[in-house]
Formats: C-alpha cells, structure tokens, sequence
C-alpha cells in the first residue's frame, strides 16, 4: 500500500459514510450526518504500518482499552489508537486523528497535560504495570522507556487558522515525549467536490522512520 493508496482509501471511507447502511427500499429515507469512519480508518492505518514494517515479530493491537497503575492511586484506563508491541513490551502507542477539528489548540489543552503525565510516568518507568483483557484472558505488558505518543493527523485542514497547527508543530517540537504528523493537506478527504487531497510524503516518511527507530 502506498501514501496514496491509503489518503485515497480514506476519501473513499468518506464517500462512503454519506449513504444509509441499510436498503431504504421504496421508502424516503436520507441521511443528514455521515457514519463515523475512525474504525475503519483505525484498522486501514493498522494494516499500511503492518506492511511498512514487516516484521512478523511484531504485535499491532487496534483501539484496545489498557490501564497502568502507579504506586498508591487508582488505575488509569488509556485506550491507544493503534498500540504496537514487541516481546511483551509496548513499544509504540499512536493516536490517529482526522484532522484536529475541535481540538485545534490541543496542545494547550488538560487533555493534552495528562497525556504529557502519561507518557513521562511510562518514559521514567514509574508505574507498577500495564495491562489489558483480551478472550477474558489477563495480559500484561512492559513499556519501552523511549515510547512517544505519536500523534497522526490525516489532514491538516478543519484547522482554523493555520497558525493553529504552527503553533502546535512548534511546541510539539521542543518536547521529547510527543511528536506529530500531517499526511495531508490542500484539501480535506471529506469534501463533497470529490477532489483529491494532496499527499506529504515528506511526513509519510518521517513517520515510518520515526516507528522505526522507536522499534
């Protein structure tokens, strides 16, 4: 699968989203607000590292609730996009996002704060242990010390002012437990003219290099 194979994938998820997931038959049934497409995308986005890395060693785990406990609180519960695990260690935990919508200061936000707490407790290795439920079945995890939270963003519009996502890169940047990710841009997939958004290639690259590295 190339970058552009999965940017027009995801155009076509859009398109797609637009109709009723049921035959209406002879009745006048339409549809106001699209599906949801970020499980298919979540899954697709799986898939198109899957093969960039092709390393069979490798576990890809898609939107799977986990907890990590520190010493005396509660559990957390976090839930990673797509998590990647090698040996019974988290090495990589990414969040798919399809544009940054409603959250075009993020990196401003609590949210963002406690994702910061997260990965620095994860990086310093502070928490007692990672775990999550899978065919009822207990599993448990180690986490890599120099695992990010890598944030990918498919396109960069619905950005309001593009000093939104400048601004965004520019903290981003100067911080050691988060990097980011625009796949692209010119236009947005979801648009109703059906034109094709542009394709970064450039930060295609730097994604799978950074995967990479982090493996």
């Amino acid at each position: 699968m190339t970058n552009q194979d999965f940017i027009y994938a995801i155009c076509g998820f859009y398109k797609e989203s637009r109709k009723l997931m049921v035959n209406p038959g002879d009745y006048n049934i339409w549809r106001g607000v699209s599906h949801s497409i970020s499980s298919q995308s979540e899954d697709l986005f799986a898939l198109f590292i899957a093969e960039k890395l092709n390393d069979p060693s490798l576990e890809f785990i898609v939107d799977q609730t986990m907890s990590y406990k520190t010493p005396g609180k509660k559990s957390v519960q976090f839930r990673p996009d797509l998590a990647i695990v090698k040996d019974g260690v988290l090495t990589h935990s990414i969040d798919l996002k399809m544009d940054m919508g409603y959250k075009r200061r993020y990196f401003e936000t609590p949210e963002f704060k406690k994702e910061e707490n997260k990965f620095k407790t994860f990086r310093k290795q502070t928490f007692e242990s990672i775990t999550y439920n899978s065919n009822d079945t207990k599993k448990e995890l180690k986490v890599s010390p120099s695992i990010k939270n890598q944030i990918v963003v498919i396109s960069e519009k619905n950005e309001g002012k593009s000093s939104n996502r400048t601004d965004m890169i520019e903290a981003i940047n100067m911080m050691d437990w988060v990097s980011i990710y625009y796949l692209s841009g010119n236009v947005h997939p979801n648009n109703y003219k059906n034109e094709l958004p542009r394709v970064n290639d450039i930060q295609f690259e730097r994604l799978i290099n950074d995967i990479k590295e982090l493996a």
